[in-house]
C-alpha cells in the first residue's frame, strides 16, 4: 500500500505541475495610496479608480489611514465614489511622517512594539473604514523600502490577508509571485509592471518585451502611486531624513502639465485593452484570489519520512508532498514526540533571537527529545535553543533528531553541528543581506538594530502558495 501511494503521490504531484504550467498568469493591480498633503493627488485615485471600473478590472488601492480622514476634510465624495468599485487595504496611519512604523518598531521588545503598532494602525485602519464604508481591508504595504515583521504579524492577526511590496525582498527563486512570510500572502512587487512608466511614451516592442517576461511568473502585480500622475515628483519628500515642517505646513510637490497627466491615462487604458486581450495573463484581485487558495494539507507520521528527505537536501520550504514550511514541520515534529499522529497546519512563527545550534557532535536520547517536546510552548516565536537531557541544541538540530527518530524508531540519534535558520540566501538572496540603516526614508537615528535580522529570522514561516511551473 505504501508503494501505491507514493506513486500516486507522485502522479497527483505531477498533474498539479501541469495544472500550474497550463494556468495564465494572474495580474492584481495595486495602487499605493498615500498622499494627505496635496488634494489635487486625490484627482488621480478618482481618475485611476475610474479608467479601471471602465474596464470592469478591480484595483487595490493601499491608502494612507490619515489620508482617509483626509479625504472626509476635503470633502472628496467624488473620490469615495470612484472607490466603491474597487479593494481598499492600509498603508499605515502616517506612511512616511516619523517614526514611521519600521522606525518605532526597531526595539528588542517585540511585545511594546506590537501593542504602539495595534493602537496605530487601528487608527489609521478605522479611518479609512469610517471615509470609504468598506469593512474589510484586503491589503497591507509598508511604506518606503522597508519592512517590520511587527507589522507583517499584526496585520496578519487582523485578518488582512495579503501583503504587496516587499522591495523585492520577497523575490523568491521560483519567481512565482505568490509565497507566505510571517502568516500573510506575499504578492511582490518584484514581478511587476510599474505602470508609472506610461508616464512616458513606451514603444510597442518594449511593452510586448516585458510581457513576454511576465507571462512566465505565475502571479504578477502591476502597480503605480495614483499622486505620480499629477506631481513631478513623489509627495513625501518633505520626510525625507526627518520631519522637515510643521505637522500639517508642508509644501506641496511640483504640478504635472495637465497635457501629460491626460495622455498617461490615455495609455493606461490603450495597455489595459491590450492586456484584456492576452490569452497568457488573467486579470483577478485578491477576493478571488483568497476564495481559490489551496486549503492547508495535513502532516502525518507517514509525510516524516519525505519531509526528512527534503530538508536533509535544502532546509527551506518543503515543496512535496505539500506546501509546508519550516515552521510547519517543526511543530509537527512536536506534536508527533506528544503522541499525535497528525497535524494541521496553522499560523506560524519564527525567532526573536539568532538561533544557537551545537559546536560539536553530541548524542540525544529519544526519550528525552520527547520530555523536550512535552513542555516545549510552541504557541508563538520558537526557541532558539532547547534543553534535551541537560543538553543545549538548537531548533534546527531538534528538528532533524526529532524527525530521524520518529522515522527509524531508534532510542538514541546523533546531532551534528549545522545551520540553524535555513538557506535563506538561496530562497530569498535579497533579504539574506538586507539592511535598511541610511536608505530611504529614514532618520538618521534609525539604526536597524533588530529590523533587518528579525526579517531573516521568520524565514521558517516562508512556504509557496502553489507548486512552481
Amino acid at each position: 500500500m505504501k508503494v501505491h501511494a507514493k506513486i500516486l503521490g507522485s502522479v497527483l504531484l505531477a498533474a498539479a505541475l501541469s495544472a500550474a504550467a497550463a494556468e495564465p498568469t494572474k495580474v492584481v493591480f495595486f495602487f499605493d495610496t498615500e498622499d494627505f498633503i496635496q488634494p489635487r493627488s486625490s484627482d488621480a485615485i478618482r481618475d485611476m479608480a475610474n479608467v479601471l471600473a471602465a474596464e470592469g478590472v478591480k484595483g487595490h488601492f493601499a491608502m494612507v489611514g490619515y489620508l482617509g480622514k483626509k479625504l472626509v476634510d476635503w470633502r472628496r465624495f467624488d473620490v469615495i465614489d470612484a472607490l466603491k468599485a474597487h479593494h481598499v487595504g492600509t498603508q499605515t496611519l502616517y506612511h512616511s511622517l516619523h517614526p514611521n512604523i519600521t522606525e518605532y518598531t526597531d526595539i528588542e521588545d517585540f511585545d511594546a512594539a506590537y501593542v504602539r503598532a495595534l493602537e496605530e494602525e487601528s487608527r489609521g485602519i478605522g479611518m479609512l473604514m469610517a471615509a470609504t464604508g468598506k469593512d474589510r481591508m484586503w491589503c497591507s504595504v509598508l511604506p518606503g523600502n522597508g519592512n517590520t515583521i511587527v507589522g507583517l504579524y499584526l496585520y496578519a492577526d487582523m485578518g488582512i490577508p495579503f501583503f504587496g511590496g516587499g522591495t523585492g525582498m520577497y523575490e523568491d527563486e521560483t519567481k512565482c509571485g505568490d509565497i507566505w512570510y510571517c502568516n500573510q500572502r506575499h504578492l511582490n512587487y518584484a514581478y511587476s509592471l510599474h505602470l508609472e512608466s506610461f508616464l512616458h511614451e513606451q514603444p510597442e516592442n518594449v511593452i510586448n518585451a516585458k510581457l513576454d517576461e511576465l507571462a512566465k511568473q505565475q502571479v504578477v502585480t502591476f502597480y503605480m502611486h495614483p499622486h505620480m500622475a499629477v506631481c513631478t515628483r513623489h509627495w513625501d519628500w518633505v520626510f525625507r531624513k526627518g520631519n522637515l515642517y510643521p505637522f500639517g505646513e508642508w509644501p506641496y510637490a511640483e504640478a504635472r502639465d495637465p497635457a501629460v497627466t491626460a495622455a498617461y491615462y490615455e495609455r493606461v487604458k490603450a495597455f489595459l485593452k491590450k492586456l484584456k486581450a492576452d490569452p497568457r495573463f488573467e486579470i483577478t484581485d485578491c477576493p478571488v484570489l483568497l476564495a481559490a487558495q489551496n486549503p492547508r494539507r495535513p502532516i502525518t507520521r507517514d509525510d516524516v519520512p519525505a519531509i526528512r528527505a527534503a530538508l536533509a537536501k535544502s532546509l527551506g520550504p518543503v515543496r512535496a508532498p505539500a506546501e509546508w514550511s519550516i515552521a510547519d514541520c517543526f511543530l509537527a515534529a512536536v506534536e508527533f514526540l506528544r503522541g499525535k499522529t497528525l497535524h494541521r497546519p496553522g499560523k506560524t512563527y519564527g525567532f526573536l533571537y539568532a538561533p544557537k545550534g551545537v559546536k560539536e557532535q553530541v548524542r540525544v536520547k529519544a526519550a528525552d527529545l520527547v520530555a523536550a517536546a512535552q513542555r516545549m510552548d510552541v504557541s508563538r516565536f520558537l526557541p532558539t535553543s532547547i534543553d534535551v537531557g541537560g543538553v543545549e541544541i538548537g531548533p534546527a538540530d531538534f528538528l532533524f533528531a526529532a524527525l530521524e527518530a520518529i522515522e527509524t524508531g531508534k532510542d538514541e540519534v546523533l546531532v551534528t553541528p549545522r545551520d540553524q535558520l535555513g538557506d535563506i540566501a538561496r530562497y530569498l538572496p535579497k533579504m539574506a543581506t538586507v539592511n535598511f540603516r541610511d536608505t530611504w526614508i529614514y532618520t538618521p537615528e534609525y539604526k536597524d538594530a533588530w529590523t533587518s535580522n528579525r526579517l531573516r529570522w521568520q524565514f521558517w514561516t516562508f512556504r509557496y502558495e502553489r507548486p512552481s511551473r
